[in-house]
């Protein structure tokens, strides 16, 4: 907010313009709080609660649960800010679609969409443009990371002799069932674990302030 105070303003109006202005930071303030700001990027209170609630970031388990929804934010602001500065591309319009769809039947199943968002403080354009910004990030983690975490036939097979009872309890006892999945779930695991080594670099370079308090509870 900014009030232009021309010259020549009496001093008890220039006072009373300022005050005005106190007042209104203050108030601002007062409706949301400022958890993290991630160079230069801020998080607030209402950002992690429309993120909880309308089921956009999944939160770690344990502990207090907006800490945890910080965290993943944080994260989230950090690996976007990597694909923006590789120029990752936008997501094709179906992509934004099919993921809008995911989250009003998670939203409907509990209460009204419309509703829901006023409650958030969270518009329409705004999650069209978190979702599609979670795509490019999803985009860019596939180019950097995909390759290095496909694992080779030998790897898929050792990976399946490790979890072969669990393998066989989902119904696929003989290796040529269960390889496909096995393949994926190496992959993932290893994805994660590039990430999340890749995540603790971004951590440690970026000017990240964390204003939150966790409880103790």
């Amino acid at each position: 907010m900014m009030i232009a105070i021309r010259r020549g303003c009496a001093p008890g109006l220039s006072l009373w313009l300022f005050a005005c202005v106190v007042a209104a930071q203050t108030r601002d303030v007062l409706l949301d709080r400022v958890l993290a700001i991630v160079s230069g990027e801020v998080i607030t209170l209402s950002d992690v609660r429309a993120a909880t609630t309308l089921g956009l970031v999944t939160p770690r388990a344990g502990g207090d649960p907006t800490a945890r929804a910080l965290s993943t934010l944080i994260e989230r602001q950090l690996m976007l800010g990597e694909a923006n500065r590789y120029a990752a591309p936008d997501p094709p319009s179906g992509a934004v679609e099919r993921r809008l769809e995911e989250v009003r039947q998670h939203v409907s199943s509990t209460g009204d969409v419309e509703v829901t968002l006023r409650r958030t403080g969270m518009t329409a354009g705004r999650l069209r443009d978190f979702i599609r910004d979670d795509l490019r990030v999803d985009s860019y983690l596939d180019q950097r990371f995909g390759g290095a975490a496909q694992p080779t036939e030998e790897e898929v097979a050792a990976y399946y002799r490790a979890h072969q009872s669990q393998f066989a309890q989902e119904g696929l006892a003989r290796f040529e069932q269960a390889s496909a999945l096995a393949r994926d779930r190496l992959r993932d695991e290893r994805r994660q674990v590039l990430v999340a080594d890749w995540l603790e670099r971004l951590r440690r370079r970026a000017d990240i302030r964390e204003l939150y308090l966790p409880s103790s509870s």
